[in-house]
């Protein structure tokens, strides 16, 4: 579902004497061609002509949950103007559109043009008073006639006020040594989204009471979504849908919308009473737009999280390997998976062979993401938060015998050794991210918004 916004134009009754008919329609009438065009991008919750603090505070009437802030500009309006808007939203993204009607401008460009095209003016008032505090925010100028950056840059701006506000849910510790995948001590709190964590224990007894009807239903409806191999332990594929079930309604219950789980922990996988690994819920869920990851990997929660709130699927990975002689890395993971990188292609659930050793064998799917556009996408502190892209293709390479979905990755930035080189210098953790688009420049825009740095490989 597209993000939500709050729309405002500053407007300054200085200027009514500059123009023979009346200003304020006019820019009412400029404001809502602007919304039309922002509603194709975004939800939007309000949309206000604001000339003083009274207008601003109506502005966001039941809009504090906004994921971004667009201010249309099209006019001078002293700063504080817009600032009595923003000042109430902190830290909410923030796009500021310098918008004229027409893409050109008439020989006999007057002072009545100056004030009817003053976006030039007007956007600098509001983005410097931002830039004086210290607060991100993106600017673009177009027209109506031809809109250009404007949908993009909402785009980022929505899924970074998503990240911002989202609740990840932490089940189970990271596993041991892996220093790497969890939130630091320090620089996490400012940074937004809040790590609400169900201990492995309780998860575990949720699983094990887990509605029998809602199972039965999770069942039929992975039947009917993939085929089920033969081999498959039913009694596996049980408790894979009971711990579905369990993580639907621990979403609902925290108001989370992703999360991390590990496993590898006493009262989980080990157990016998629980006794499985969980991928095939995990993958359901991503496919659903609540991306998982494994290992308590929070940080990659967040990557997956960005791309996520782009409208694009995305698959928990590691690059397991180089191909230098076809300029490949070979992509796979233990069970995670989208379904949405399948194409057109089946679903098989087989039993996971990482884990054929456990008494019961767990379920997870097996595929190949099929060949086109394709990024990979880590985040990291190193030591700041710090997104990470890089852009190239999946090559259609197919890789059965990992048991578990899996890709080829082509870097477009030069040889797999020296690409795969510099995303490592980047900092990112082995496991990363991957979606079937180029959106280095849309995680670029979502880090600016959030404060965090930005490495494209």
């Amino acid at each position: 579902m597209p993000g939500s916004i709050v729309v405002v134009h500053p407007f300054w009754d200085f200027w009514a004497t500059a123009v023979a008919w009346d200003l304020r329609a006019d820019r009412e009438d400029l404001l809502a061609l602007a919304t039309a065009e922002l509603s194709q991008h975004a939800t939007v919750l309000r949309s206000s002509l604001v000339e003083g603090p009274e207008d601003g505070r109506n502005a966001i009437q039941g809009c504090a949950n906004a994921d971004a802030v667009v201010v249309v500009s099209s006019m001078a309006v002293p700063s504080a103007t817009g600032m009595a808007v923003l000042d109430l939203l902190p830290g909410i993204p923030v796009v500021v559109w310098a918008v004229s009607r027409t893409q050109g401008m008439a020989p006999d460009f007057s002072h009545t043009d100056i004030t009817t095209a003053g976006s030039t003016v007007g956007a600098p008032m509001i983005a410097s008073a931002l830039a004086r505090q210290g607060r991100a925010f993106e600017v673009v100028a177009s027209t109506l006639q031809n809109p250009g950056q404007i949908g993009s840059a909402v785009s980022a701006a929505t899924a970074a006020g998503r990240v911002r506000r989202a609740r990840l849910l932490r089940i189970g510790e990271a596993m041991p040594g892996y220093t790497t995948v969890v939130p630091p001590s320090t620089g996490w709190d400012g940074f937004g989204p809040t790590i609400i964590d169900l201990p492995a224990e309780q998860f575990a007894e949720r699983t094990r009471a887990a509605d029998d009807g809602a199972v039965s239903e999770t069942l039929a409806d992975i039947a009917g979504s993939s085929t089920v191999s033969a081999d498959v332990d039913p009694v596996g594929l049980r408790r894979a849908a009971a711990a579905e079930v369990a993580l639907r309604t621990a979403l609902v219950e925290f108001e989370c919308v992703a999360g991390a789980l590990n496993c590898h922990v006493a009262s989980l996988r080990p157990d016998p009473e629980f006794g499985i690994a969980p991928c095939l819920a995990l993958g359901r869920l991503t496919s659903e737009g609540h991306p998982f990851t494994c290992t308590g990997d929070l940080l990659t929660a967040i990557a997956m999280l960005a791309v996520q709130a782009l409208g694009l699927p995305t698959l928990y990975h590691e690059v397991e390997a180089l191909d230098h002689d076809r300029d490949e890395a070979i992509l796979a993971n233990s069970g995670e998976y989208d379904r949405r990188l399948c194409g057109d292609a089946d679903i098989t659930i087989v039993p996971n062979v990482w884990y054929e050793q456990d008494p019961i064998t767990a379920p997870c799917p097996l595929f190949s993401i099929p060949a086109g556009p394709a990024s990979l996408v880590g985040f990291v502190f190193a030591p700041n938060p710090r997104f990470v892209v890089a852009e190239g293709e999946f090559t259609g390479r197919q890789s059965p015998n990992t048991g578990v979905p899996n890709a080829g990755f082509r870097f477009s930035s030069g040889p797999v050794g020296s690409a795969w080189a510099r995303w490592a210098q980047a900092g990112v953790v082995h496991h990363s991210a991957a979606t079937n688009e180029l959106v280095a420049d849309r995680i670029e825009s979502i880090a600016l918004h959030l404060g965090a740095e930005f490495v494209r490989v």
